[in-house]
Parts: structure tokens; sequence; C-alpha cells
């Protein structure tokens, strides 16, 4: 592994120094209707640099974000879905995994997250591509004229970053490269509760690089992005049972094309992936390989009276468990019916049956202010694990139906606020759980009602910035599909009823300082809802000192996380660090 990454730098290096939804749907067809933006401190636009997306996320409550260690595996989910149901496009074109489910966000870059890249309208029904309640929308922004940066940070926890990118352009074509590195030993102490002791033997380290040319011929506007990430995380092991060391290892790579001419747009996406997985928590040691395969082509058309998509998908999986492979052709209709309402219809073919859905939206503006009202029916298809994990797989799993209705109200303006309140039922929610025989397999086990209201509030006063964002959950088991009636009545796991983040930024007469308050509530990890399996709520904050010099020809953000040392967690045994020092610093040219 560690050959081939160092073979792929050899090539890519050279390109730096010669410049120096299931929902099925895109941003542009997302983006007229209502959407979420967010306000970026400077020490944020320095983290953009250096931080994954999932470690940037943590500043948005609608993020339900769980890992083990800094660095580990992360599933998200939100917009009250589950990790399954939450999807993440690329300009687009839905890459969370088709085998397992989920997209690991530390390994996605943070510097692809727009503004706007948070899709959280219409309850999924305009998002990803599995019927989902929302979905992340990344993209690699377009950059004018032409520049280097280059970035490098510590933690005191071990942590080590780098961040190259230049954009320019040769002959009519533009180009942009990025290459990024960050590994961490991840040491520190902790106290959990009456334990103590030093985490250790949760080391990381991954590679991103990026690589984007776009340009026009005639009246047609091309981009071209390869997109490849390598990483090795290490999990030694809960507090009450150490020393039994997994190690993951991930390597992936991507290709993207559009073409786009007037109303018409073309993308054509493939992707590859390789995973090993080591587990040493018996006598034997365990090596677990897999590989996921995608190809996406996605014709897009956009008219005065209404909006068409029509996409083709191949997914493969193989490794030691299963070996599959299906295809999935979609299609999706816009109808404009008045300028305040649309219609959309949409349809898949996946595993030889069809699925149908639908959902309506209005819209009403006026100046200064948004209301905005959806109701439809979504499904999410089972994954190709589900269906052929061997053993356990089961070929009869059905689709996850849901039924919702979501409303938005935005106000504009020198006070900047969002409500929206999202409801929704869906049966037949796919779970693993002990079957007749003994062996693990997915089963269609129960029908679940979430109730997800989200309010932002942004303002300037007293010459500082305010900006304030808070989730309420609610979930609750409605019927189960097994033996077990116990499990009614009982809240979804993982998922707070309350989170919140405050953001304070304050200008200086040398450089600005950043003051962020984190929330999250009381979360279950069992299903049964017993206090054995409960993470107590917790709060901590974050203090951030930014400068810059003349023309920011350079940048340094010295950021203390978790200011107060309070104890916190994402999963039950594993500590996260307590107080910790980071720095950061970036030449720009």
């Amino acid at each position: 592994m560690k050959n081939i990454s160092l073979l792929f730098i050899a090539f890519a290096v050279p390109s730096l120094a010669l410049a120096q939804s299931d929902t099925l749907w895109t941003a542009e067809i997302i983006s007229i209707f209502s959407k979420a933006e967010e306000f970026r401190t400077k020490a944020d636009s320095m983290a953009l640099d250096v931080e994954s997306a999932s470690d940037y996320l943590q500043k948005d409550s609608r993020f339900i974000l769980k890992q083990y260690t800094p660095g580990s595996v992360v599933t998200s989910s939100f917009g009250g879905a589950t990790s399954e149901q939450s999807r993440v496009l690329w300009d687009g074109i839905d890459i969370s995994s088709m085998a397992t489910g989920v997209l690991d966000l530390s390994l996605v870059p943070a510097l692809m997250l727009s503004t706007d890249a948070i899709v959280d309208g219409m309850n999924g029904g305009a998002t990803a591509a599995m019927g989902s309640m929302g979905a992340l929308n990344i993209n690699l922004g377009q950059k004018s004229g032409r520049g280097t940066t280059t970035t490098v940070g510590a933690s005191s926890i071990g942590g080590r970053s780098f961040n190259a990118h230049s954009w320019g352009s040769f002959s009519k074509v533009r180009y942009q490269s990025i290459l990024r590195y960050n590994t961490s030993a991840n040491t520190y102490p902790y106290t959990l509760g009456s334990l103590s002791g030093r985490m250790e033997g949760n080391d990381f380290g991954d590679l991103s690089y990026l690589q984007r040319f776009s340009g026009r011929v005639g009246k047609s506007f091309w981009v071209s992005d390869l997109w490849y990430t390598q990483s090795e995380k290490n999990n030694s092991g809960s507090v009450i049972g150490p020393g039994y060391v997994n190690h993951l290892e991930d390597e992936t790579v991507r290709f993207k094309y559009k073409v786009k001419r007037d109303n018409h747009q073309l993308k054509l996406f493939a992707s590859q992936e390789w995973q090993a997985y080591t587990d040493t928590m018996s006598v034997l040691s365990i090596r677990d390989t897999n590989t996921f395969g995608q190809f996406t082509g996605q014709y897009v058309y956009t008219g005065k009276r209404f909006d068409a998509q029509l996409t083709f998908n191949r997914y493969s999986a193989a490794g030691t468990n299963r070996t599959a492979k299906t295809s999935m052709p979609q299609g999706q209709v816009i109808f404009k019916v008045k300028k305040q309402i649309h219609v959309v219809s949409r349809a898949a073919l996946y595993q030889n049956k069809l699925y149908l859905s639908s959902y309506a939206l209005y819209t009403k503006t006026k100046q200064g202010w948004l209301h905005q009202f959806s109701a439809g029916t979504y499904y999410r298809l089972p994954t190709l694990n589900e269906l052929f994990w061997n053993p356990g797989g089961n070929l009869n799993i059905a689709a996850e139906r849901s039924y919702g209705a979501k409303y938005s109200f935005e106000l504009g303006g020198q006070t900047r606020l969002r409500f929206t309140t999202d409801q929704l039922y869906y049966d037949q929610m796919i779970q693993w759980a002990p079957g007749n025989n003994g062996l693990w397999s997915p089963q269609n086990y129960y029908s679940v009602y979430t109730g997800t209201t989200n309010i932002s509030l942004n303002k300037d006063f007293f010459g500082q910035h305010h900006d304030a964002n808070i989730t309420h959950q609610y979930s609750r088991i409605l019927d189960v599909a097994s033996n077990n009636p116990n499990l009614i009545g009982k809240q979804l796991i993982y998922r707070p009823a309350l989170q919140a983040v405050y953001t304070i930024e304050q200008p200086l007469p040398i450089g600005s300082i950043m003051l962020r308050a984190y929330y999250t509530g009381l979360r279950h990890t069992l299903r049964d809802n017993a206090s054995t399996g409960e993470l107590p709520a917790q709060g901590w904050c974050d203090l951030a000192y930014s400068l810059s010099g003349k023309d920011k020809r350079w940048q340094c953000v010295l950021k203390i996380e978790n200011l107060t040392g309070a104890q916190r967690q994402y999963y039950q045994y594993y500590p996260m660090p307590g107080r910790t020092y980071l720095f950061n610093f970036k030449l720009h040219s």
C-alpha cells in the first residue's frame, strides 16, 4: 500500500510543480429551491485546507457524526435520516457505496465543501440516490487567475498535516491540483467517569490527490476530475478491552467528466475502491478484503416547463464475503406547474423491480423571506451487502418506504433566520438482526416515525458576528416485525434529542478571535434504550486566534479544542481527547 502511494505521488507531484438522491438528483435541479448556507469564520477558512469533511461539519448541528477516535471511520446522518439514508453526492452523482450504503466522511477533504453544500430541502425528495432525508453535495469550486497555497499544521496529540493547492491555466485549459496528507499518532490522556489512562494504538494516516482540468470547445463547457484517496487506520480497542488491534486499509480512485452545452449536460463517473480489514480480536488473525466498483452515466436537460434527468448506474462488489453485480437505470422529471409549484416524479429499476415515488413542492417568496412546503413518498433500496452477504444476505429484503412532509421558513436581511421542520414515517426499516438459524441477516425490522426541527440564526452586532444553530430530533419505533415488542416506543440509537452549536467571531486590532461552543444531548447505543448503553449529554468549546499578513500572503491560526477539558465521546468506552492545541500556517502566492 505504501509503495503504491509513493508511486502515485511520484506521478502526481510533477503536475503540481508544472502549475504551481435514493434520491437521484443533482445540484443544478436542487439549486432553485430553499437550501441552507453557512457563515465561515477566518479560522474556518483555514480549517478547510487541513481538515476532513467530518471534522469540519461538527460546526453544523444538523449532522449527527459517530466515530471512535479522531481520524477513525466516520458515519453520518442528517435531516432525520439514518446513515444509510443520508447520501453523499459529488457534483450530483451519488458516490455513497451501494455495497455498504455509507461513505466515510473522514476521507473527504473539507476543501470539497462549498458554502451551500448541505442540501436538506424537500425531505430529501430532490437529493440523493436512495430515498433519503437529505444529501451532502460536495464539489471542488472553480478558481480564477493563478496561484499556489501551501498549508502545514500540527497538533498536541501527534497530528501532522500538509496541503499543497495550485491553480492556473495553460493554453485555454484551466487546472487545479491539490495534494493533501494528514497523519496522527493520536495519543492522549483520558478520563472517563472513574476510568483514566492514555489512549494509544489509534494512529492513522490518509492521502488525497485531486486533479481538475476544464475548458471550452465552441459553445460547450467541459470539466474532468480525478480524485484519489488512500488511508490506513488502527483501532486498539476500547478502554474496557484494549490491546485488540484492528487495521483498516482503504484505497479509492474516482474519475468524473462533465460536458455542458445550453440546456444539456452529460456526466460520466467511474470509481474503484479496495479495502482490507485485519482483525486481531481473537486468537486468529482474520483478514477481510473487498473491492467496490461503480460506473454512472447521467444526462440532464433543463427547460422552461420541465427538467429531466436520466441516469444509468452499474455497481459491483467482490471480496471475502460476497460477489455481486447489478445495474440501476433511473429517471426523474420535475414539472414546473407554476412558478411556485413543482411536481417531481421518479422511477428506478433495481433487482428486476420498479420503484416509483413522487412529491410536490410549493414555494412562496416575498422581499426578504421565503415559505416552502413539500410532501411526498420516498424509498431506500437494499445495498449489495444486505442482499448478497455470505452468510446472512437476504434476497427477499424489501426496500424501505417512507412518507413525509417538510416546511421551511427563511428570513433575510441583517438578521438571517432559517426554520425547518420535517416529519417522516418510514416502514420496513432494514436492520441486521439474528435470524432463526442464529446467523445475523438484514430484516425489514420495524416502522419508525421521526420529526426533526432545526433553527439557525446569524447576526452582526457590537462588531461581532454571532451564529447559532440548534437541532431537535424526535424518533420512535411504532411497530416491529419480530417477536420483540419491547422495542415499540423506543428511540433510534445514536440520535441525540438535542444538538446545538454557537459561534462568536470578534475582530481585534490585530487578528480575530473565535469562540465556538458545542452541546450534544443524551444518546442511546442499545436498541432497547437500556441505561447501560446511554452516552450522557456533553458540552465543550473551542477557542481560535487568527492572524494574516498583508494581502493575506500568509495566515496562521492557533486553536485550542475542548478548552475546558470536558469529557466527551461518540461511542461507548472510546473517550475523545481533552484539551488539544493545534497550529496551522498557510503561505499564498
